[in-house]
């Protein structure tokens, strides 16, 4: 689901944790999410990607996030509607 903050478009994006069994939702600005699933995708297909910062949403200011790959069991897709 898409939300407009100000003029700031944002998605968001499911992730599960290794071993953690509730998925986290992050709320991306579009084109962090699309830098993301690009990275992750490259990590998938065994480029030397591990992880990387991106920016969410967090009320009305935003934050920098570390997400470390081999920590993650699985990311979904945010739509944009």
């Amino acid at each position: 689901m898409s939300t407009v903050l100000g003029s700031i478009e944002t998605v968001a994006v499911r992730i599960r944790f290794a071993g953690s069994q509730v998925a986290e939702n992050l709320n991306m600005p579009v084109r962090e999410c699309a830098r993301l699933h690009a990275d992750w995708k490259a990590y998938l297909g065994g480029s030397g990607a591990i992880g990387g910062e991106y920016a969410k949403e967090e009320g009305d200011q935003c934050l920098l996030v570390s997400l470390n790959f081999s920590q993650i069991a699985y990311i979904e897709p945010g739509k944009v509607y």
